[in-house]
């Protein structure tokens, strides 16, 4: 698929490119930030505000999102699992 084409795809996906969705991501990732399950409640939250003054599409779009995010988590915690963590047995 030719660029143009897959950002298209993107946008009409989720409301903007996976490479904003990573960043997005990533920024959640800052202590304090809240992580994950924090970015995908945020974004279920507006996804549900979306839905009660009729913005469907955009509510979609924000589901989307959650679930993109939810899929990377496996991916993230497996990088992050380790930190902070010893060599030490209980």
């Amino acid at each position: 698929m030719v660029e143009h084409e897959l950002i298209i795809k993107q946008m009409n996906m989720y409301g903007m490119t996976r490479q904003d969705m990573d960043d997005m991501i990533a920024s959640e990732m800052h202590p304090l930030m809240g992580g994950h399950y924090m970015l995908a409640m945020s974004i279920l939250s507006d996804a549900q505000e979306c839905i009660a003054i009729g913005l469907e599409d955009r509510a979609r779009r924000y589901i989307n999102r959650a679930k993109y995010v939810m899929c990377t988590w496996n991916e993230y915690d497996n990088k992050t699992s380790d930190v902070g963590q010893t060599n030490q047995t209980i």
